[in-house]
């Protein structure tokens, strides 16, 4: 005997792969288990060895037609029994009749409605149970009467006249209608209005050509309301063929078109804010564009991003972050006029459509409104936010006539608010084009640089306050390009981290770091830890300790040589998740310091659980240390904390002796810059270090 499974078995024939992985991975989601077949070959082996309860067959297959193959399904002893739902084109009605006459239980048209397969297939398998049981011998007929009355669907059975003569107590709780106002009427009873009473008259063609029939019917209720609902009906004949019993099983389906319906709502518009989403905005920025060919008239696209939004992200934690874009979304609702359209684009940009809206001073004083409107404060999570944005402009007909290019256009130029310090608006201008080319052209010579080997590393050397000693070195990336020019790292690295390159980039440092120490260790030079810059892209990957820890172990170089440089950012992103890394790379010997300290967001409450070594201060510090109180101020305070947290300091960017001087007397443990030396090549630096340790006094 076989053994009862706990989920029903779907066997999904069809020769197209991405069909059949959809369709699993849906009927999956809804609770059953599924096997798959390409062919009718495949199809019948598994047929006989797994004894599906369901099958989902297309009927175009390589090896034979679908129709053909249910025959034979049926012709098997296992097949006389199960449901089979041949899956073809909405408008293939040859192949749908075709089906039914090879013993087909349903079809299921093309395109799928994959948010209701799943209740389909179980609504098939529920109607073949009912339908299955209540045609057994009058030895279960108890049994068939239990389903008959315990079934959540409705069951209504008509006679050869069809007039209703039983109904279940399932009929009564959907429809309202007790039994005994039903019996001896006609079952049209229930459906709503003409529409549905012509759908009827179609219903009755296929169900005596076919002896069943499924599709959906709007229905009305005893007290007046309607519903959908979805009905499987059946005929049975009797022996001499003629119609005995007509029999409709039927269920509510409310709540199915509820949620279909805000899956079509979800193709159009953003979840989180309800806004028109990038598709949505696309056409109706179409449907204006033509008007305006029509009309000969002008409007805008506004392209709105949130200033440093990701910065509030990090910091406070994406809840927060979700809060702020709604109230943005509201915000920019608020200041639509007639024919305005406000969609989100994804993550914290925004784009307005206004249709209609004047010359330049016009569209400029509206601009400047909503910045306005942007920049009041927001309550968010019991906390005050002051949040900016910019805004780039472009206008139809002159900055694109395709929704594509304008939006492009008005992309291009809200990175120029940007550039601009943020928190403005500028116009989409011509030459906005040259720089996004550039860009492009950067990041396909990025991308040949790493093979090309253009990369070089650069060391520049940190010296201890107290004694002068040797602390290590910093390792810095130069890009030197086809022209033999160097390219500074703040016009690639950002350029890098966009395109997904920073990671091998970031392995090639890594690898070239250890290479060098261990050939600088081989010529008599020790310098005591070199420090690499990780990206946030580096340090997010799961696996990043281990990572690092097993590329060192294979370079043949001990993690203690190596000091990672984090940014407070970074580390602020996921607190738990930087804490157990953060403890990992402990644990394997790597020192850790925080780069450009003071200038991110931060958390003193979790900084102190973090394990780390290092505080650097940035050089914007150290460069007014002299000349203005608050950065001395902020200088004293990092010294002081890092102090307390039992961390060394080290200051960046020390260009003069007043600032050494000043920095050694506040405490300040090391320091780097052109006071010492700049960045330098392998060569230069291990010739520098060299004069240095037979300069330097004992």
């Amino acid at each position: 005997m076989m053994e009862r499974r706990s989920k029903a078995l779907v066997l999904v024939v069809d020769d197209e792969l991405a069909a059949r992985l959809i369709t699993r991975a849906t009927l999956e989601e809804g609770g059953f288990d599924v096997v798959e077949a390409a062919s009718a070959a495949q199809a019948l082996a598994l047929f006989e060895d797994c004894h599906p309860d369901v099958v989902l067959l297309d009927v175009m297959l390589p090896d034979g037609d679908g129709v053909e193959l249910c025959e034979q399904l049926r012709g098997l002893p296992n097949g006389r029994d199960v449901p089979i739902a041949m899956v073809t084109g909405v408008n293939d009605k040859e192949s749908i009749q075709r089906a039914y006459q090879s013993g087909a239980t349903d079809f299921i048209t093309k395109p799928i409605s994959w948010g209701t397969l799943a209740h389909r297939t179980r609504f098939l398998l529920r109607a073949h149970h009912a339908l299955r049981d209540l045609a057994l011998s009058a030895l279960r007929m108890r049994l068939a009467a239990s389903v008959f009355e315990a079934s959540n669907d409705a069951i209504l059975i008509c006679d050869r006249h069809n007039r209703i003569i039983s109904t279940n107590p399932a009929f009564t709780r959907i429809c309202g209608h007790p039994a005994h106002e039903v019996l001896g009427q006609d079952p049209a009873l229930l459906f709503a209005d003409v529409g549905t009473r012509i759908q009827y008259q179609t219903m009755w063609e296929t169900l005596l050509a076919d002896n069943a029939w499924q599709g959906e019917f709007t229905c009305r209720r005893r007290n007046g309301d309607t519903f959908p609902a979805w009905f499987s009906m059946s005929l049975c004949r009797d022996a001499e063929g003629e119609p005995e019993h007509y029999i409709a099983l039927f269920t509510d389906i409310s709540l199915r078109k509820v949620q279909e319906q805000r899956i079509a709502h979800l193709a159009f518009h953003d979840e989180l804010t309800g806004l028109p989403n990038r598709r949505l905005v696309a056409d109706r920025l179409a449907v204006a564009l033509a008007q305006a060919k029509r009309d000969a008239s002008q409007g805008a696209v506004l392209f709105v991003d949130i200033d440093r939004f990701k910065n509030i992200n990090d910091s406070l934690g994406h809840a927060c972050g979700d809060q702020l874009l709604e109230q943005v979304a509201l915000r920019l609702q608020g200041a639509l006029r007639g024919g305005d359209t406000v969609g989100r684009m994804g993550g914290d940009e925004f784009v307005l459509l206004c249709p209609g809206a004047g010359h330049g001073a016009a569209i400029a004083a509206r601009a400047q409104a909503m910045l306005a409107t942007l920049a009041e404060p927001y309550q968010v999570m019991g906390m005050r936010l002051h949040v900016s944005a910019s805004m780039g402009i472009a206008c139809y007909p002159d900055d694109g006539d395709t929704p594509e290019v304008l939006v492009r256009n008005a992309d291009a130029a809200m990175y120029l608010a940007k550039e601009q310090g943020r928190n403005n608006f500028q116009f989409y201008a011509p030459e906005l084009n040259a720089s996004i080319l550039s860009r492009l052209k950067l990041e396909m010579e990025l991308r040949r640089a790493l093979d090309a080997g253009q990369f070089e590393l650069y060391y520049q050397p940190k010296l201890e306050m107290a004694d002068g000693r040797l602390n290590g070195a910093e390792v810095l990336i130069r890009w030197r390009n086809d022209a033999g020019q160097l390219v500074p790292p703040n016009r690639f690295i950002p350029v890098a981290e966009e395109c997904g390159l920073i990671g091998a980039i970031g392995d090639w440092v890594l690898a070239e770091t250890c290479r060098q120490h261990a050939a600088w260790r081989a010529a008599g030079l020790l310098v005591p830890v070199l420090a690499v810059n990780v990206s946030a892209r580096q340090f997010a990957q799961p696996e990043f300790a281990e990572n690092m820890g097993r590329m060192l172990a294979e370079l043949g170089t001990a993690p203690a040589a190596i000091e990672l440089e984090l940014t407070e950012s970074m580390l602020m992103a996921d607190v738990r998740r930087t804490a157990a890394t953060l403890e990992r790379l402990k644990e394997l010997g790597f020192s850790i310091a925080i780069d450009d300290f003071g200038t991110g967001f931060s958390s003193l409450n979790y900084l102190r659980h973090f394990r780390l070594d290092v505080l650097k201060i940035d050089q914007s510090f150290v460069r007014e240390l002299l000349q203005d109180r608050a950065a001395l101020a902020i200088v004293q305070s990092i010294i002081a904390l890092a102090r307390a947290l039992n961390l060394q300091t080290v200051a960046e960017g020390v260009e003069t002796e007043a600032q050494r001087a000043l920095l050694q007397e506040q405490g300040c443990g090391a320091m780097q810059g052109y006071l010492v030396a700049r960045p330098l090549p392998a060569s230069d630096f291990a010739a520098w270090l060299r004069a240095y340790n037979k300069g330097r006094p004992p």
